[in-house]
């Protein structure tokens, strides 16, 4: 999916605080946080970001992300979407049998 790895997907699924790259971890967790609690967000967790050599833009991109994937959630919601079959895999397990495919 997009050049990621399916190991990358399945470490991203199960916990977030034991991705390997420290870079990446930074990146990950910051999002939720945006996606999750924005108003939260404080000096430190942008500070983090630039250990890790992001700039403005970056971090701005990283924000904008994360908002349209909360916007893309609440569409999914609010329609009924089915979640496409390789990510029904990683997060639920295998389709069962009697599941439409997307």
């Amino acid at each position: 999916m997009l050049g990621v790895s399916p190991q990358l997907l399945e470490d991203l699924v199960r916990d977030v605080n034991n991705l390997p790259e420290a870079r990446l971890r930074a990146i990950i967790l910051f999002a939720l946080k945006c996606s999750r609690d924005p108003q939260s967000l404080a000096e430190k967790d942008f500070e983090q970001l630039r250990k890790h050599h992001l700039g403005h833009s970056e971090v701005i991109e990283i924000i904008a992300m994360s908002a349209f994937a909360v916007y893309a959630n609440i569409i999914a919601d609010a329609t009924a979407m089915n979640p496409d079959e390789m990510f029904n895999s990683i997060v639920v397990g295998p389709a069962p049998e009697n599941r439409i495919a997307a």
